[in-house]
């Protein structure tokens, strides 16, 4: 049996509320899919002019044509997984959790898992490793990177851009937030 490669791409909203709310999203997805999924979101990201930009530097207008976008993406449904949080400021282990509820609602055994996540240092870096050992989840390798250099940790970015906008209740996101979850592109765990 051939095990899965799965890449798991990270990213938190939700540190500057000093514990009040913080949301983990998490991009999960074989290896043999990334690159035509890779082909789409830098598709999207142009014609939507969204490109490198973070989510709080994006016009609400970019935003909305980018979510409008990604809805149409079908190598989306059931890749976008998250969880909110609050009161909390134990942010690597709620980091880790989520990993491990992401990877679980896989249901596989055999697999590797590559671990990508938005401004990991080496220190977060060892406290996930000892996080995800004590979750018994089974990684090959975690590390660091700046969400400009991967697509999907800027898609990543977004959507917990998005799901913040979506508990501040701003009001471009009631109908976006619908398709999203009409299509089985978010799931939370």
């Amino acid at each position: 049996m051939t095990k899965s490669k799965l890449y798991c791409y990270v990213d938190e909203t939700g540190q500057d509320t000093k514990g009040k709310f913080f949301l983990v999203t998490v991009v999960l997805k074989e290896q043999s899919h990334l690159t035509i999924l890779q082909a789409k979101l830098e598709e999207i990201e142009k014609a939507t002019k969204k490109n490198f930009l973070k989510w709080t530097k994006t016009s609400f207008a970019v935003r909305k044509n980018y979510l409008r976008g990604l809805a149409t993406i079908t190598e989306l449904r059931g890749a976008i997984f998250y969880s909110a949080y609050h009161e909390t400021k134990e942010y690597i282990s709620l980091i880790s959790l989520t990993i491990a509820k992401t990877v679980l609602t896989k249901k596989e055994e055999n697999y590797t898992l590559t671990i990508i996540i938005d401004g990991l240092n080496k220190k977060e870096m060892e406290e996930v490793r000892k996080e995800l050992k004590k979750l018994k989840i089974h990684y090959r390798k975690i590390r660091g990177m700046k969400d400009e250099q991967s697509v999907f940790l800027r898609l990543a970015d977004g959507i917990a851009g998005f799901l913040r906008d979506c508990f501040e209740k701003q009001p471009y996101i009631k109908m976006l937030l619908k398709k999203f979850k009409e299509g089985k592109i978010l799931v939370e765990v």
